[in-house]
């Protein structure tokens, strides 16, 4: 009779291991997910773009008039765009739709 009944308590115990076991992998597998999530949220970052215009002064603010989109951009890089003020520039940076910025990485004279 003691070795039925620990046949079956053993038995149980493994159905409850491996039944219970279960919702971790699928919790593991939603941790996995949101992983992927948050990896794909990080592919959303701003795109590097190009922008061709003329580096112009509105009040104190150095501006992009981009000749392409026909808008004006504020520089976020004050001290380069200064450099360049009344020229046409290559300027090279991510665009903050948002608040109409460009996130500056580099600014060129063209001809």
């Amino acid at each position: 009779m003691r070795k039925i009944f620990m046949t079956v308590a053993t038995v149980v115990v493994l159905y409850a291991i491996v039944v219970g076991a279960a919702p971790l992998r699928n919790a593991s597998h939603a941790y996995a997910s949101a992983s992927q999530d948050l990896a794909g949220q990080k592919s959303d970052q701003p795109i590097i773009q190009t922008f061709l215009g003329t580096i112009t002064k509105a009040g104190n603010q150095f501006m992009l008039d981009d000749e392409v989109s026909k808008n004006s951009y504020q520089l976020d890089d004050q001290d380069t765009a200064r450099k360049f003020s009344g020229k046409n520039v290559k300027v090279t940076g991510t665009l903050d739709a948002t608040n109409n910025i460009i996130r500056v990485q580099s600014i060129e004279a063209t001809a």
